[in-house]
């Protein structure tokens, strides 16, 4: 049951990712959370498309691609740490803690945004 339960939790931090980012899609799994989803993830909260994105993915490989994609610019252009744990690979294969690992990711990288943008208000 312990098992249900966390991924529920993980399923709330997709959906409330999504709703903070006034994107009109709810999850109902963990496996629902696709490349689309990251992808969507990636543009919302830093306003910017993909590096290299395959607009129109029409293979796993392209999923795949296209994760890495996210992944890769997390690691190099904004985070500057190593994300070698987590590979589109298995994030599009549905393996639950590469996901886990990249909604944890995305959800402090909107926490601190939304920190620095409100920290800017109150100075500004």
């Amino acid at each position: 049951m312990g098992t249900q339960e966390g991924e529920r939790s993980w399923v709330d931090v997709a959906n409330d990712l999504l709703s903070r980012c006034n994107v009109n899609l709810r999850l109902r799994k963990l496996s629902d959370c696709n490349a689309d989803v990251f992808i969507t993830l990636y543009e919302n909260i830093l306003g910017e498309t993909v590096p290299d994105y395959i607009a129109l993915a029409c293979s796993q490989e392209d999923d795949v691609h296209n994760v890495q994609s996210v992944i890769d610019s997390l690691s190099l252009d904004y985070l500057q740490i190593s994300l070698s744990h987590i590979t589109g690979e298995n994030v599009v294969r549905g393996d639950k803690e590469s996901i886990k690992n990249l909604l944890e990711i995305f959800d402090g990288l909107l926490e601190y945004l939304n920190e620095e943008i409100n920290e800017e208000s109150q100075n500004g």
